[in-house]
């Protein structure tokens, strides 16, 4: 007679959180402690591993100081001399960039965009450098998102 061991169900790995926006936004209140508002720098000191991270802030909202502005927050103001600077590049020109990279080099990691771009070789002065892509949409990840997605 052969035993059989009892079938024991495997253990259950929690799945991602799910946070709707209103807790993604009282999170943001409870951490900028009665300030009129919250930095990501001081966003990032202040949460507990369990709290929301900032770049889910980002994806969901469009942007930190959007984020912070539905939570009642006042938005994060720009660097000094940032603010009258203006652009050339229309988001679409982000995006095109990313996708042309990825089609030339197969990658659109920030590295290859990088070497790509500045390659002494075949410079590229006709797409927009990281830097501008990653301010303007508010992070590298979330460019791939749109331009790859």
């Amino acid at each position: 007679m052969t035993m059989h061991a009892a079938h024991v169900p495997a253990p259950m790995k929690p799945g991602p959180v799910v946070y709707t926006d209103r807790q993604l936004l009282c999170v943001l209140v409870r951490l900028a402690q009665g300030e009129s508002t919250l930095g990501r720098r001081t966003f990032e000191q202040r949460r507990r591993e369990a709290d929301p991270s900032a770049p889910l802030y980002e994806r969901r909202f469009g942007s930190w100081n959007r984020a912070i502005e539905l939570a009642g927050l006042d938005a994060v103001a720009q660097p000094e001399q940032l603010q009258h600077a203006t652009t050339k590049w229309t988001q679409e020109q982000l995006i095109a960039a990313i996708r042309r990279c990825l089609l030339e080099t197969g990658s659109a990691t920030l590295a290859a965009y990088q070497a790509w771009r500045t390659d002494p070789a075949n410079p590229k002065s006709d797409v927009p450098p990281a830097t501008t892509i990653r301010f303007r949409m508010g992070s590298w990840s979330r460019a791939t998102d749109l331009a790859c997605g």
